[in-house]
């Protein structure tokens, strides 16, 4: 006999209680807005008979709909007797004694009527975000003020409505308005006179001013308890339970400064509460300001500069949506973490005056800048910062002092602000591509192409000094890893905001809404509106990777192709330039379909003049005989030119000279300095070797690593003189590279 699987039972959520929901309904509507669609109501807001008939989600809808309409029935004549007790008292205060005769029959009615007006707009509409303010507040401040006008005929003016900007004068000018308008309707005495009583009394209703003097001694009482007598008082804060409080609260941002001591995390949701409230907006700032700049501050002294630069911490959310401040004090950090890795004093010096530059840039950037976390940077961060610069560079430079400096950078690409003293020789590219951008009669796709480590991806880098004209976006393939189209153009549109904002100081609009392909189309038509009379080059460099990127349908690369070819055919200030070391002819079809009106940029490696002033003179203050000729013409030899293998060898070779505690190299250090090159480039030499063996053939690799010289096909030229493999005469054009296949691979078997 078989047993079905009895069906799944999902519960259904419950609600909050009664009073629990009226409290919401009129104190926290966002809070209550919220707290349905977390339960799966995604329009609260929609009036009750379309939430009833809803198919989606029926239960849950039908649920909140009964609670809404019980709602309806009980609060209305709770409302009423506590909205008249609120009038009363605020009378006697202010010195207006009552007629409770008129009062029953005029005020109470009017407050009775405007409760109930008020709750069933707001229930019959349901919950917007600001729903409370517009129905119930609205309907009680309207019961109100018409039970004033007509109960007291203007005797009750309650003293409030002078002196309060903005909102407030807006208010008066609806309720004397409405009041008028009554007034002259119906025929009232004196309509003039009941109109500004109407407007009078309505705006402490609408404006909650009934509940602000018992808000701020709340507010003080708890803070008290909290700093004279240590009891935790934060999660009794009136932002808490008040989403649309007007009027600042006293003491809340130290409240908030002391509780998230020994408690961050309620600390926060104060904070969030308080972006809420438009009263205690400013408080929350304030508060979050100084937290951030006191985490900063920590960072700071703990050296945590890799965490300082990506903006992560308790308080600290990250990178994306961040301050201006916090994007220049992410600078300082880059320059200072570089500084933490690197091992070289010459390079530490580097990074630390230009970490300098960036806190000077900073100040200035903060002088006029009046927010809170302005403020408290300027007194928790700056200080700490200024010592430790002025320590760092003392030791880094006592470091130096008997050492050759090392400007040699080998391994990561080269940026303007780390090796752009060493990039040379690429200024004739730089201008191949600014006229090809500048053509005004042309609207061309660019191929930068070369072989690995021939500094192609140094080149892009660059290209934001070489091309002082044109906002260039790099956007590399194998640092955005994407799997799918909305991957791709999320992770895209995140880098050009953050490097246009770092290089030109230009904000770039965030990718809008829709499907990937209708977002991304649109993101690029704004970028071409927003240009003006500068190019826009986006630059995505491994281009080749792109084939690999979208696993799914073969469709979705096709569409980006196709968008890739609108791009050219229609935008005017928008270019693309691809980067890689494959040309178009030996992918798929799909690139030279699309890439249409391409000019391919080659880049090959260094000439013999361009290498050896590399070599022999990186930078001015380089010792002229550290690096003699001959050797750097040695050095080329073995190398090819290649940049990277040239930016090895110096380095290698200026940490061995300093290792030895020389100032100049002699041809018998070349040997030591290989090992260690052939060590620590294994895995250029490894992927150039495989990527060589897979087209032309292992056997016919090694022949060339041994230095014969073969018949090699027309295929297999073409592919090894665009990578800078062979030169004219057929020989390996990079010697150090045949060492290690004879090494690794061993000789080749006759």
């Amino acid at each position: 006999m078989t047993h079905s699987t009895p069906p799944t039972i999902t519960p259904t959520p419950a609600f909050p209680r009664s009073f629990h929901l009226l409290w919401l309904f009129f104190m926290q509507p966002i809070t209550l807005y919220r707290l349905l669609t977390g339960y799966g109501i995604d329009k609260p807001d929609a009036p009750i008979w379309k939430l009833w008939f809803a198919k989606e989600a029926r239960p849950l809808k039908r649920q909140y709909v009964k609670h809404l309409l019980k709602l309806l029935f009980w609060a209305t004549p709770l409302l009423s007797i506590i909205f008249s007790l609120l009038v009363i008292d605020i009378s006697f205060l202010l010195g207006y004694p009552i007629d409770f005769e008129i009062w029953a029959g005029g005020v109470a009615v009017g407050v009775a009527v405007g409760v109930a007006v008020g709750v069933a707009g707001g229930v019959a509409g349901g919950v917007a975000a600001v729903g409370v303010a517009v129905g119930v507040a609205v309907g009680v401040a309207v019961g109100v003020a018409f039970g004033v006008a007509g109960g007291v005929a203007g005797g009750v003016a309650f003293g409030v409505a002078g002196g309060v900007a903005g909102g407030v004068a807006g208010g008066v000018l609806y309720g004397v308005a409405v009041g008028v308008a009554v007034g002259v309707a119906f025929g009232v005495a004196g309509g003039v006179l009941y109109g500004v009583a109407f407007g009078v009394a309505f705006i402490p209703f609408f404006f909650r001013l009934p509940f602000y003097p018992l808000e701020i001694l709340w507010q003080l009482t708890c803070y008290l308890l909290h700093n004279h007598l240590g009891r935790p008082t934060l999660h009794r804060v009136p932002v808490l339970y008040h989403d649309l409080s007007y009027l600042p609260h006293f003491f809340l941002t130290s409240h908030i400064i002391l509780g998230a001591q020994t408690d961050p995390q309620l600390a926060k949701r104060v904070i969030a509460a308080c972006a809420i409230a438009p009263g205690q907006r400013r408080a929350g700032q304030a508060a979050l300001g100084y937290l951030q700049a006191q985490e900063l501050a920590n960072q700071l002294a703990q050296q945590q500069f890799a965490s300082m630069m990506e903006l992560q911490g308790f308080w600290l959310t990250g990178v994306e949506g961040a301050t201006s401040p916090l994007l220049a004090i992410r600078e300082v950090a880059r320059y200072l973490y570089s500084a933490q890795q690197t091992t070289f004093p010459y390079h530490q010096l580097q990074h630390l005056d230009n970490a300098k530059k960036a806190r000077q840039s900073l100040e200035n950037q903060l002088l006029n800048d009046t927010s809170p976390l302005a403020q408290h940077l300027k007194t928790m961060l700056f200080p700490r910062l200024q010592t430790l610069l002025t320590t760092q560079h003392q030791q880094a430079t006592e470091c130096a002092r008997h050492l050759l400096p090392n400007p040699f950078r080998a391994g990561n690409p080269l940026t303007p602000e780390e090796g752009r003293e060493v990039f040379k020789g690429r200024t004739d590219l730089a201008k191949r591509i600014e006229a090809l951008l500048t053509d005004p009669q042309q609207r061309n796709s660019i191929a930068l192409l070369g072989p690995r480590r021939c500094g192609k991806t140094s080149l892009l880098n660059m290209l934001p000094t070489l091309l002082p004209d044109a906002v260039c976006i790099f956007f590399d393939l194998q640092d955005n890893p994407c799997d799918s189209p909305a991957g791709f153009f999320k992770a895209l549109a995140q880098r050009a905001q953050e490097q246009a904002r770092r290089d030109r100081r230009l904000d770039l609009p965030p990718l809008p809404d829709g499907t990937p392909f209708e977002a991304g189309s649109e993101w690029l038509k704004q970028l071409d509106t927003l240009a003006g009379n500068r190019r826009i080059l986006i630059c995505i460099d491994e281009f080749e990777r792109l084939e690999t990127s979208f696993p799914g349908d073969r469709n979705d690369l096709l569409k980006l192709m196709g968008l890739f070819r609108a791009t050219i055919q229609h935008r005017r200030q928008v270019r693309l330039l691809v980067s890689g070391a494959a040309t178009f002819d030996e992918l798929n079809n799909v690139w030279s379909d699309h890439f249409i009106n391409l000019r391919e940029v080659r880049v090959a490696h260094l000439d013999k003049s361009t290498a050896l002033d590399l070599l022999s003179c990186p930078i001015p203050e380089f010792p002229k005989d550290a690096i003699s000729i001959p050797i750097a013409e040695e050095i080329v030899k073995r190398t090819g030119g290649l940049p990277y293998l040239l930016q090895m060898y110096g380095s290698v070779l200026v940490q061995y000279l300093n290792d030895q505690k020389r100032q100049q190299a002699d041809l018998t250090d070349l040997d030591p300095v290989e090992y260690t090159v052939l060590t620590e480039a294994n895995y250029y030499f490894s992927h150039a070797a495989k990527d060589a063996a897979t087209a032309i053939s292992n056997e016919v690799l090694q022949k060339l690593a041994g230095g014969d010289t073969i018949e090699l096909t027309k295929q297999q030229r073409l592919w090894l003189t665009r990578r800078c493999l062979i030169t004219a005469d057929g020989k390996l054009a990079i010697p150090v590279l045949g060492k290690w296949i004879r090494e690794e691979w061993g000789e080749v078997s006759e």
